[in-house]
């Protein structure tokens, strides 16, 4: 047994950081997962009987809910096409957009374009977004009573006020529309509805779904409509979409394959502005959740690639034999239930896979509330299920029961048991013992999208500075356009990923075994490097792979899988952010790290990076901008933009400086071991013991998928300083109410770190240092640019501009545009990476592109040489 480390309190007095944001530990702990979480830590192991999981919305785990084979194959199709490992665009690749906009307009008065879609990691990404868009000072937003929970987080989280309205039983769940008048106040931005309805199992009318919208044009507010479950109708009330109605309010649309499909684990959802009237448009809400998309994780891209496929071509029969199910489990639950005397379920369930259920304790000896019941039934009778208290709703249950039939009505009758051994012998004894403006609305949510940060970190991301450089160029040239702007080499032949990393996804895919969530914190074998069942997930053969590099192991309680390396970033930018706290970045660096500091309001300070010293950090600068509220400093090696490798004494020294001013390192290793000049890459998580590092990584760069969207964040800290001041914790709260990884993408990570062979490796290695070979020897005869320091890793370099030699140009972004309209060559802008009149090249491409693009800016800068340099 590993002998527990501790900390004494005056070595965790010197360092800076710790848990933050108390309303991330609130969202934590009102999530749907922590809930249950804390259910199964009730159970008991030596009960011989199987879980009965009556708690949540994965019906994947049984043979009788797996995913539909059309779907299947075209997943497989798209991963081992080769053509969809790229990062895709803000809003999702348009093949996507456009099926989903065709999937929708076919039930409603109106056609959805593709314009109207946005493509997310799931749609618990599409709540994210909404409310992290509509969060401005002073607004709030109103929410279902009960309801699910990742609203009030989010909201939370994002500084928007949340009120509730409820959710009548006697009258099958429908909104309390006297009441929503009651609480909107001219702050009011949006209503949430959910239909059919988590957790209520109810379908509303087309007449209530009317008074809604009705109601919401009245007070000038805008309908979120969450239809994660549509078509999950199974009663007497059709499902109906609430964009029927967009011609009366504007409706936002949250979607997603998760429920229909059975694969909430492969994390593709939308949000669509169902809005013929264009509302949303005119006031920038469209344009508002672009700029969030392009600072937050994407859904993998062969996924979204797969999308018009598997919307097309499901067959009918595969939905049908779903809704043939859950209506009769549906059966088994209701009529179940009438046979427990504490249990009363006033609605009979219509839609989605869940009841809620009224607890009476006055039958109930010794249960003090509903969290009391849910952990005591699951450990007498290991059966879990949802207390109503996460919901809003207390001394109420949810029940899912979207299980298979047999365990369901075992489960039910488990409960049944627990509640007679538990009943009050005299239930007598226990009961005692125990509106306004009328004609053209005017529309609140306006000062959401043109207040807050999101103003202002959107458009400085690369996404966004490539797209106005890429807008410059002449459509009607005839050369083909160059792209040395991004690192994405996946559109050249020569940078495909190994075949052994789309054969173990295709395998994980084919299993059925990782359609469902996933753990908060990843699958365990990805983890551990042991393929598991799935129910637990699958996470580190990560841990194994970090530790080959480390004087120390890793264990799988150190890592947190996320959606790429830029989920880990916003992960640890908003576990930092507190009043008054600043992070040290780097100066040139990838803009995300100042997109997500100023959405999360943490104060951003900048260090040199030095051209003429390799690009190494300048140390003096670093201790002279920190002070006592600064917690960490970011370092990137292989270095992005800069395209540097830190020697071990320049590592040694940075974290010796950390130490010293009491910070943690974050570690942005994401280029890891892309090394090819005479220095090898050495992970910061060596000086674990010297200073604490988080060290952020993914498989997109070393196996060219960065459209797979599988990250990770490690604690390389075997002194156990992070965990004594909760940031581990923190991370894990954080993550509890954010997006996973494709399930599926995480379960083939132990076969992808295994099978892949080093030849390929070193394949791609040669590659890349002939690339940059032929990208510092073809600078040196262009006049008008300079390369300081020759790239030696990752997939760029940094060129200074000297604009004395070039006419008509007055800094880096008129470069890169003229560049584009004339030459068609995509170069970024140095602006974007704080290094003004710089331009970052990228030499991730194939030979005869990279010769070809520098010979067109050779030609550029001659032509607008100035004559008498």
């Amino acid at each position: 047994m590993e002998e527990e480390i501790t900390v004494g309190e005056a070595e965790l007095d010197q360092w800076r950081f710790g848990a933050a944001n108390p309303a991330m530990e609130a969202a934590r702990s009102q999530s749907i997962r922590a809930i249950v979480h804390r259910m199964y830590r009730c159970l008991d192991g030596g009960d011989p009987r199987p879980v009965a999981p009556l708690a949540h919305g994965d019906p994947s785990a049984f043979a009788c809910f797996r995913a539909a084979p059309a779907a299947v194959h075209a997943i497989a199709a798209a991963a081992t096409s080769g053509k969809y490992n790229f990062y895709s665009v803000a809003t999702g690749i348009a093949e996507g957009c456009r099926a989903v906009a065709a999937h929708l307009s076919r039930e409603l008065p109106y056609e959805v374009s593709a314009a109207d879609v946005v493509l997310t990691a799931g749609c618990n990404h599409a709540v994210e977004i909404m409310m992290s868009v509509l969060a401005s000072p002073g607004a709030n937003v109103l929410l279902p009573r009960p309801g699910y929970p990742l609203y009030a987080s989010r909201a939370a989280l994002s500084g928007l006020e949340f009120r509730y309205f409820d959710l009548l039983p006697d009258r099958e769940w429908e909104v309390d529309l006297a009441a929503v008048e009651a609480l909107a106040d001219r702050n009011t931005v949006a209503i949430v509805i959910v239909n059919p309805n988590n957790p209520c199992g109810c379908v509303y009318s087309r007449q209530h779904l009317s008074q809604i919208a009705e109601t919401a044009r009245k007070l000038g507010i805008m309908v979120i409509n969450d239809e994660v479950y549509d078509h999950f109708a199974f009663g007497s009330k059709p499902f109906v979409p609430m964009g029927v109605f967009g011609g009366i309010a504007p409706v936002m649309t949250l979607g997603g394959i998760s429920k229909r499909w059975m694969v909430p684990g492969w994390r593709l959802g939308w949000i669509a502005a169902t809005d013929p009237n264009g509302i949303l448009r005119k006031k920038k809400i469209m344009e508002s959740i672009i700029d969030y998309r392009a600072i937050s994780v994407d859904p993998v891209t062969f996924v979204q690639a797969a999308l018009p496929e598997i919307l097309a071509n499901t067959d009918e029969a595969f939905f049908a034999n779903a809704l043939s199910v859950v209506r009769e489990a549906a059966e088994i639950c209701y009529e179940k239930l009438k046979e427990i005397e504490c249990i009363t379920c006033p609605h009979k369930p219509e839609g989605s896979m869940f009841v809620m259920a009224k607890l009476d304790l006055s039958f109930l000896d010794g249960i003090e509330d509903d969290i009391d019941f849910c952990s005591k039934l699951a450990k007498e009778e290991s059966v879990v299920i949802c207390p109503g208290s996460g919901l809003g709703m207390k001394n109420w249950l949810r029940i899912t029961f979207a299980v298979d039939p047999k365990l369901l009505e075992d489960g039910l009758e488990r409960t049944k048991s627990f509640c007679h051994r538990h009943r009050w012998l005299y239930p007598q004894i226990g009961e005692l013992l125990r509106g306004e403006a009328t004609g053209a609305p005017r529309w609140r949510f306006t000062r959401a999208c043109e207040d807050g940060p999101l103003a202002s970190a959107g458009p400085r991301s690369i996404r966004a500075v490539l797209n106005r450089v890429i807008a410059s160029v002449d459509a009607a040239g005839p050369r083909p356009v160059l792209p040395l702007g991004n690192g994405d080499p996946t559109a050249s032949a020569c940078f495909r990923t190994a075949i052994e990393a789309e054969d173990a996804v295709v395998d994980a895919l084919r299993s059925g075994a990782y359609n469902g969530y996933s753990l908060t914190v990843g699958i365990l074998a990805a983890r551990r490097g042991v393929f598991l069942i799935c129910i637990f997930g699958n996470l580190s053969a990560i841990a194994e792979y970090l530790s080959r590099d480390l004087p120390y192991e890793l264990s799988a309680d150190d890592i947190y899988l996320t959606s790429g390396c830029v989920q880990a970033i916003e992960v640890m930018i908003s576990v930092l952010a507190q009043p008054g706290s600043n992070i040290l970045l780097p100066r040139p660096g990838f803009p995300f790290y100042e997109s997500r500091t100023t959405f999360s309001n943490l104060e951003a300070r900048y260090f040199n990076l030095i051209p003429e010293r390799g690009w190494e950090v300048d140390l003096e600068g670093v201790q002279a901008i920190a002070d006592e509220n600064t917690v960490a400093i970011v370092v990137v090696n292989p270095s992005n933009p800069c395209g540097s490798v830190y020697s071990y004494d320049h590592l040694a020294k940075i974290a010796e400086t950390a130490r010293k001013l009491g910070l943690m390192i974050i570690a942005d290793e994401v280029y890891d071991h892309l090394a090819f000049g005479n220095k090898p890459f050495i992970p910061m998580g060596v000086f674990g013991e010297t200073v604490p590092v988080i060290t952020l990584g993914s498989i997109s760069k070393r196996w060219l998928v960065p459209g797979w969207r599988l990250g990770w964040i490690a604690t390389c800290d075997p002194n156990g300083i992070l965990k004594e001041a909760k940031v581990n914790q923190s991370i894990e709260n954080y993550s509890n109410i954010s997006t996973d990884p494709a399930t599926f993408v995480q379960g083939a990570i132990p076969q992808i770190i295994a099978n892949t062979k080093e030849d390929y490796f070193n394949k791609i290695l040669d590659l890349l240092r002939n690339t940059a070979d032929l990208c510092y020897d073809k600078i040196k005869y262009i006049r008008g640019i300079t390369c300081p320091h020759k790239p030696e890793g990752a997939m760029f370099a940094m060129v200074k501009l000297d604009l004395c030699y070039l006419d008509g140009l007055h800094d880096d972004i008129e470069f890169c545009c003229m560049l584009a309209k004339e030459e068609s060559v995509i170069v970024l802008p140095g602006s974007a990476l704080g290094m003004k009149n710089w331009i970052r090249i990228t030499f991730a491409i194939d030979i005869p592109s990279l010769e070809d693009a520098l010979e067109r800016i050779k030609s550029f800068c001659q032509r607008h040489r100035k004559l008498e340099a």
